[in-house]
């Protein structure tokens, strides 16, 4: 399943829900007889008191609710909620399915082939486009990170595939599994965040290849049993959200398993959100 497959199984799921989810609605508004339709009318009286008055469907006068019958407000407003709800779950219903019913799933080749003969022309793959503008996103931040002292070199003894120094065993680990997975990547680019304080040092900052400029930042985390650690962590965390940040979609934390080890299916997990697909499989 390809990733714009996996985006229309998931609208039609999504579908599906809120169609279940309207179908107990209308049996809830159907329940509600004699209240299905109707109006409320509030207006205060001369001693503060306030008075309900209700409008059934195919009335067109309001009668006045006695104290007896108050619980006939509550189910005025209720039928009103449900109402909404219906018609709002009816019109993104429809959304989804005029969508999903017009879908044709999008490749290269489906594009040349509806073009006349005279107009069709080589188109490079969207992974050529990404390692074209990879190369030149990576070679403008390199010539960035020069303008900052380097962050603890003493401590860089790893060194990756392509003769990066790294800190760790683990983001030794992380580096190949991202240079694998073809991402495009920089290890502690310097991250000046808003607040004006001191420069940050992400793990790993790798150029988006959704839109091909988002820069996303990849933590890895490995002493939380350290209180030191958390406190540093935590404050790291408050300054990327506070820089316009957000976990989940541009910037993801991998944590060590319960053994002290880098955890693989974290690792599989993250490289998938960051292509935009769950269904991705990397070695």
């Amino acid at each position: 399943m390809n990733m714009n497959a996996e985006l229309n199984h998931r609208i039609n799921y999504e579908r599906k829900l809120m169609e279940r989810m309207k179908s107990e609605y209308t049996t809830r508004l159907e329940s509600l007889h004699g209240y299905k339709g109707a109006f409320l009318r509030h207006s205060k009286r001369k001693n503060g008191n306030g008075c309900y008055y209700i409008k059934r469907a195919g009335s067109d006068r309001y009668s006045y609710i006695n104290q007896s019958n108050r619980s006939e407000i509550e189910k005025v407003r209720e039928a009103k909620y449900l109402e909404e709800a219906i018609r709002r779950l009816d019109q993104d219903i429809d959304l989804m399915k005029s969508l999903t019913e017009n879908y044709i799933p999008f490749d290269l080749n489906s594009v040349n082939d509806n073009l006349p003969k005279i107009y069709r022309c080589e188109v490079p793959p969207v992974s050529e486009l990404y390692e074209r503008e990879g190369m030149k996103w990576r070679s403008e931040r390199l010539e960035f990170q020069k303008r900052f002292p380097e962050n603890y070199p003493q401590y860089k003894k790893h060194r990756t595939s392509d003769g990066i120094l790294v800190k760790t065993i683990s983001e030794l680990v992380l580096y190949e599994r991202f240079k694998a997975a073809g991402l495009v990547q920089i290890y502690e680019l310097p991250f000046p965040a808003d607040d004006h304080g001191p420069p940050l040092y992400p793990d790993f900052t790798i150029l988006s290849p959704v839109d091909m400029k988002t820069e996303i930042i990849v933590e890895f985390v490995g002493r939380l049993d350290r209180q030191e650690y958390r406190e540093d962590f935590a404050r790291r965390v408050g300054r990327y959200i506070a820089s316009g940040y957000t976990p989940g979609v541009d910037l993801f934390f991998i944590f060590n398993d319960k053994d002290g080890n880098v955890d693989s299916t974290q690792i599989t997990k993250v490289i998938s959100d960051i292509f935009g697909t769950s269904s991705m499989a990397f070695s």
